[in-house]
């Protein structure tokens, strides 16, 4: 169920109380033109850079996606959990161990997604790689279709 607070509440009243339901704002993702956008610009300065495409995205997780400071204990393997992070600290006496958590790419919602090409953006001017204007890049913000027999209630 998709709805405004009130609406959400009227539903809920009349929902099963045996059930649990969880509730979370919906966000617009990414379109798929952003995301070939970005990631030409990708391929583009990983071959500027020589360097492998997985680790240029993985700078720009880091550089300009969304992350969390998480404290976590030392046991837990984090790579087995998380694809982008990296430890910043511990705490010997806790045994635990602080951690920045980036938000992969695949998980970024329009704003966050639009912020990562921004830095790509950046990137591939400083290393002379020819990009959009940011008017273009307005254009590509638009919001795709659903795509046909997904169900939105």
């Amino acid at each position: 169920m998709k709805g405004r607070p009130y609406a959400l509440i009227a539903w809920l009243k009349s929902a099963d109380p045996e059930k649990t339901y969880e509730i979370k704002e919906v966000r617009t993702s990414r379109s798929l033109t952003q995301n070939g956008y970005y990631w030409a610009m990708l391929h583009q300065l990983a071959a500027a850079l020589q360097m492998p495409s997985y680790e240029v995205h993985a700078n720009m997780i880091r550089e300009w996606g969304p992350c969390e400071i998480l404290s976590i204990d030392e046991t837990v393997p984090l790579d087995q959990y998380f694809d982008y992070y990296e430890v910043i600290g511990r705490d010997a006496e806790m045994q635990r161990q602080i951690v920045k958590v980036f938000k992969g790419s695949s998980r970024m919602d329009s704003a966050e997604f639009s912020r990562l090409i921004t830095g790509m953006r950046e990137e591939c001017i400083a290393q002379g790689i020819d990009v959009m204007t940011p008017e273009e890049i307005e254009s590509l913000r638009f919001v795709e279709p659903e795509h046909p027999g997904k169900p939105t209630q």
